[in-house]
């Protein structure tokens, strides 16, 4: 039976500020009627998102069935009954979500083009611009001066899809079955850089150990060989914190205090326990 967008749309809006809103840093989510409506702030990521679910439906990845959207702002999906896995129980789960991420990193898309490292040079030059303003001046020029050079000599093992926001809270299990959600970010890049969020969660919270890396990675090699170079962590992770900060101190996005100071620490640290655990997992394969 087919959908009347703009009837489904008019039931929504005239409901949406008595429902409940999913957990989301950015964006408006909330369930309706067994849809799930996603409001975005930005079109470019509405585009984005909408494009991707196309895409990965056409190849049948385990992903949320687009519905339909609605005046550039608003995509609906069918609700995958489960929940996502928030840090108490992500444990349990680490190896299979290594699993889907080497899936996706399978998916054949045609004509894939090599131009990542532009792509990442011209995010960081826009970037750059505010950074400027807002970061502490040594750490400003320490990090750039670190990005500019690294991301000229970046060396890609491989390009595919990637998501760029991988972790449990975007990954939902039902019935033994996983699905990836929240594609506002993905885009064709270095593998490597997919590892990057996850990573950084281990990194930053206590309640994850070697065991959860090595769980994590050990699913992702089950379908996909790889030896993660310890230096693209250096580099991404540092690329990330200065992204992340960046937008917290220009108002984009909000986090938590603590949040703000593990970025700091990431930007003025040369090594970490993941760089220890990236060694070690290596040493030992």
């Amino acid at each position: 039976m087919s959908i009347n967008i703009d009837i489904l749309m008019n039931e929504y809006m005239n409901q949406k500020e008595q429902l409940k809103e999913y957990n989301s840093y950015i964006n408006h989510v909330r369930e309706y009627k067994g849809y799930v409506f996603k409001e975005f702030k930005e079109v470019n990521k509405f585009n984005n998102e909408a494009k991707w679910l196309e895409k990965l439906m056409n190849v049948d990845f385990c992903t949320p069935k687009i519905i339909g959207t609605y005046n550039q702002n608003t995509i609906i999906t069918e609700k995958i009954e489960g929940n996502p896995i928030n840090d108490e129980f992500a444990h349990e789960h680490l190896y299979n979500i290594g699993e889907l991420l080497a899936d996706l990193h399978n998916v054949k898309i045609k004509n894939l083009n090599n131009d990542w490292q532009q792509m990442l040079l011209q995010e960081y030059k826009e970037l750059k611009i505010t950074a400027e303003k807002v970061l502490e001046k040594n750490i400003f020029k320490a990090t750039t001066e670190y990005l500019e050079k690294e991301i000229q000599n970046i060396k890609i093992e491989q390009l595919t899809i990637i998501h760029r926001d991988l972790r449990p809270e975007n990954v939902i299990y039902n019935k033994g079955k996983y699905y990836l959600l929240d594609f506002e970010s993905m885009c064709i890049g270095d593998r490597d850089y997919d590892f990057i969020r996850m990573l950084n969660l281990f990194n930053q919270k206590d309640m994850y150990n070697y065991d959860d890396f090595k769980n994590f990675m050990d699913g992702y090699k089950k379908i996909n060989n790889i030896k993660f170079d310890v230096t693209k962590w250096w580099l991404y992770s540092r690329y990330y914190a200065f992204r992340m900060m960046t937008r917290i101190l220009s108002g984009k996005v909000n986090r938590s205090e603590t949040f703000e100071h593990y970025l700091i620490n990431v930007l003025e640290q040369e090594e970490d326990k993941i760089t220890n655990w990236i060694n070690n997992y290596n040493s030992n394969r």
